[in-house]
């Protein structure tokens, strides 16, 4: 053989092989997913967190969990998630290939480099800026303007991380890195002053702000960051492909808007609370449903009032009343708690109401007996809004830090804790949005009172009326208090 003919010869070897090898990594590329489809299960991995997963009244939520859960569904395939405490925990997973996909969600940092593949981004991290109003005093319109203010982050977030940007533009801009504040802590700070500024995203401000009138996002900061999930960087594009495809998805779309409002947009009931609206309801509301709370009061032992004033926290006595997490009447209950206690229509106000009083004797009965009222009322109060089991978690760490896990007043400064990795990872049931209970029993006790006060005024106004009827031309009745001069009745 001639050695020209040895030359093409080896070339046409080697342009067979690089074929060869081109055509392996298309396979590989209907590989990865179609065995994924073929074993039946997506290995997911993320972490504890509000945004991501985290246990809500013993079920499985968060805007991530969700939307995973959907694309799982959507493959015909079981999700297999497995919870990691840190982000580098959730790279090692796809180094290692025990996960098909990382879900960093909005609180970590998005890797930069191309160590992992990323997918596109379905959603955004604005960071906003958030200041308390004060009377005389103006708020901040730009980055200049909080140089010479207390600024505070949480450490390690893309917040973190847009302040460092900025730093390099105002050498003299400076914060106060948090590692272990929770945003419902940091927003304490501010609300009470002893920090000035604070620099958030924007969804836990809609998801927390609401909880703290009086707080302002001032302004925008940078650009709002893309999030995304993560896979693998290797040929087989096949997952990417899928996760990128359903993502862009109309379905996905409609799926993301729907999470968005369920876990960003929330809203304090306080809020809508003022004396007129309050009042409207007592008069048109209250009256048709009042026996049913009177009639299940005597079924469970429970005082009426306090029933009526968790309905009005639950869903203003509106018996129509349906949530983004599809509760619903006026007792706002979930279909399993209707379950448990035989309610088979929720929008039906007598079964709402009984079933309402049954669950929450239900949770009351698990308080151990030695614990008496009020605090037994007031544990019962948040293990119906958040679940026992987190209630449990949290008279955990009230113990551990030598305080009485038995006083409303200890564990309720302990449950905003099961949102923080240092507390919620030593305890069984994980992260918790522990301070939407200590809200809750707080809105109560706040509605109860006035409706006490309410009460006392319709029975005062109508003994004045009895009495003015009696008299018939006598002398006239005697106005009504005014609520300045009649005691408030003590609450719970």
């Amino acid at each position: 053989m001639s050695q020209k003919k040895r030359s093409l010869y080896f070339l046409a070897l080697l342009i067979s092989i690089s074929f060869l090898i081109l055509l392996m990594f298309q396979l590989d590329d209907q590989n990865q997913l179609s065995k994924i489809v073929q074993s039946g299960e997506l290995r997911v991995s993320t972490t504890n967190t509000e945004d991501t997963y985290f246990l809500q009244k013993n079920n499985a939520a968060g805007f991530e969990y969700e939307l995973v859960t959907a694309f799982a569904k959507h493959l015909g395939v079981e999700l297999k998630l497995n919870i990691r405490h840190n982000q580098r925990q959730l790279e090692l997973d796809l180094l290692s290939r025990d996960s098909h996909i990382s879900i960093p969600g909005r609180s970590l940092n998005t890797p930069e480099d191309n160590t992992f593949q990323q997918s596109v981004s379905y959603t955004n991290n604005q960071t906003v800026i958030v200041y308390r109003q004060t009377q005389g005093k103006k708020y901040p319109r730009n980055i200049e303007q909080i140089i010479d203010r207390s600024v505070i982050v949480a450490s390690n977030s893309p917040q973190e991380s847009r302040l460092y940007e900025q730093q390099k533009i105002h050498p003299q801009l400076q914060w106060d890195s948090a590692a272990n504040l929770t945003t419902y802590e940091i927003l304490q700070l501010i609300l009470n002053k002893d920090i000035d500024i604070a620099v958030i995203s924007h969804s836990d401000f809609q998801s927390v702000g609401p909880f703290f009138p009086g707080l302002k996002i001032a302004f925008e900061l940078g650009e709002a960051q893309p999030v995304r999930w993560l896979v693998a960087n290797k040929p087989d594009k096949s997952l990417l492909n899928a996760v990128n495809q359903y993502l862009s998805s109309a379905t996905a779309k409609s799926e993301i808007a729907i999470l968005e409002k369920k876990y960003y947009s929330n809203s304090n009931p306080l809020n809508f609370f003022d004396t007129i609206a309050f009042k409207n309801d007592f008069n048109n509301r209250l009256p048709s449903i009042e026996r049913y709370f009177k009639q299940a009061a005597k079924e469970t032992n429970i005082d009426w009032q306090l029933l009526a004033a968790i309905a009005y926290q639950e869903s203003h006595w509106n018996p129509k009343a349906v949530s983004s997490t599809r509760v619903k009447g006026i007792m706002m209950l979930t279909k399993a708690a209707a379950k448990e206690v035989n309610v088979t229509d929720r929008t039906d106000p007598k079964q709402s109401i009984f079933g309402g009083a049954q669950y929450l004797n239900i949770v009351k009965k698990k308080i151990p007996a030695r614990i008496t009222d009020p605090d037994r009322t007031f544990l019962a109060l948040a293990g119906y809004n958040t679940g026992f089991g987190h209630l449990e978690d949290a008279r955990i760490l009230t113990k551990r830090a030598g305080l009485n896990p038995d006083l409303w007043e200890d564990v309720r400064r302990h449950l905003p804790l099961l949102t923080k990795p240092k507390y919620y990872n030593t305890v069984k049931h994980g992260y918790a949005r522990g301070y939407e209970p200590v809200n809750y029993v707080k809105n109560i006790r706040q509605y109860l009172t006035i409706l006490k006060w309410q009460i006392q005024q319709q029975q005062l106004k109508n003994t004045t009326n009895s009495q003015a009827t009696e008299m018939q031309d006598s002398a006239p009745a005697q106005e009504t208090l005014e609520p300045n001069q009649d005691p408030a009745p003590s609450t719970l």
